[in-house]
Order: C-alpha cells, then structure tokens, then sequence
C-alpha cells in the first residue's frame, strides 16, 4: 500500500513540474523572442530538460528516504543507491532485498518507467513545438 503511495505522490510531482514549467517556459519564450533561434531552441529545450531533472531528482530523493526509513540499510548513501538504479530500473543486482521489501522495491521501478515516459513525451512535445519546420511534410 506505501509503494503504491508513493508512486501516486511521485507521479504526481512530476505532472505538477511540467503544468509549473510550461508557463515558465512560455514567457522564457517571450523574452528570447528577439534572440537568434538557435540561442532561443537551446534555452527552451535546456529549461524543459531542468525542469524535468529536477522532477526526477526529488522523486529519487524520496524513494532513498523511503528505502531508508523501511529497509535496514546500514548508511544513506546505500539506501539513495538503490534507489536511484531501482527507479532507473538499472537494477544492478547487487543489493537485494528480502521478498516483501522487493515488493515495495518494485513501486519505485514503475515510478520510474512511468514517469521517463511521460518526461519523453514532454520533450517530444517541445522539440516538435521549437522545430516545427522541421516536421513539415515537404511533398
């Protein structure tokens, strides 16, 4: 029941960093208007990289906390390991977990897997958005 909490809460930081950088971006947008486009396609495309990043990272960050406080790793820097090849779904292996913490384990893959893919859309979203030329059909 945890797991599936905290991927809900981890999806949900993830929806509400993209919803808080689209505008962010839009006005960034605004502001580079009158700057050559590669300058203003490199910044948007770095800001939407960041912002993703950075969502990802505090998910990361509360799957170590999570690992921490529930799995009996020795020290913190285990524990954000973990986390951070489990949410990668790396998976080096290297550390297991009894069966019920795998079960737990496995929620931060499905964050992962779930939130990558939403973050690859969203870029997809701002290349096409910056690039539409680009995606012309030239027949």
């Amino acid at each position: 029941m945890l797991g599936s909490i905290l991927l809900l809460g981890c999806a949900l930081v993830h929806i509400l960093a993209i919803a808080a950088s689209i505008p962010m971006a839009q006005r960034m947008a605004g502001l580079l208007q009158p700057r050559p486009a590669h300058i203003r396609i490199s910044a948007l495309l770095s800001f939407g990289v960041l912002a993703l990043v950075f969502a990802h990272t505090i998910q990361v960050w509360a799957w170590a906390i999570a690992f921490y406080e529930l799995v009996p790793f020795e020290t913190f820097p285990a524990s954000f390991y973990f986390a951070m090849v489990t949410y990668t779904t790396l998976g080096y292996g290297d550390i297991v977990l009894s069966e019920g913490q795998r079960i737990f384990a496995t929620f931060a893959a499905v964050t992962g897997l779930l939130t990558f893919g939403i973050s690859t859309a969203v870029l997809i979203g701002y290349v096409v958005r910056l690039l539409p030329d680009a995606f012309e059909d030239r027949n």
